[in-house]
């Protein structure tokens, strides 16, 4: 979940994005793991689900580990876009931190590989 002041708001990376309320410093933690807002399931709990509710959420899935169990979180988080220079770092996955400077309404940004075992179907990375 982020835990920084944060605003939803049409992106020019794509769609919408997650922009700073706030000055956030380098070095401050932005997003981290909590169970009640970041859901875990099973492949198989995902296939179980409703279809409308899969093509509700499968866009926000990542899975950190081939074949291992799938996350969606719940917060906004579920809307930073990728940058291949971005201004958070989840390269230790279940935490999220600021690589620089982040000034109030700015986007935040992350480099969906650092959390994702997979990202071939995603065509712009």
């Amino acid at each position: 979940m982020i835990i920084v002041p944060t605003y939803l708001e049409k992106s020019p990376v794509h769609g919408f994005g997650v922009f700073a309320k706030e000055l956030i410093k380098k070095g401050s933690k932005v997003w981290e793991f909590n169970p009640i807002f970041d859901v875990r399931f099973t492949d198989a709990e995902f296939e179980r689900l409703p279809p409308s509710v899969k093509a509700e959420i499968e866009h926000h899935l990542y899975q950190p580990e081939q074949g291992g169990v799938l996350y969606y979180e719940s917060t906004m988080g579920r809307y930073m876009n990728h940058s291949r220079e971005p201004n958070v770092d989840f390269s230790d996955v279940g935490v999220g931190w600021a690589t620089r400077d982040i000034k109030p309404g700015d986007e935040l940004t992350c480099d969906y590989r650092h959390f994702m075992a997979d990202v071939s179907h995603i065509t712009y990375l």
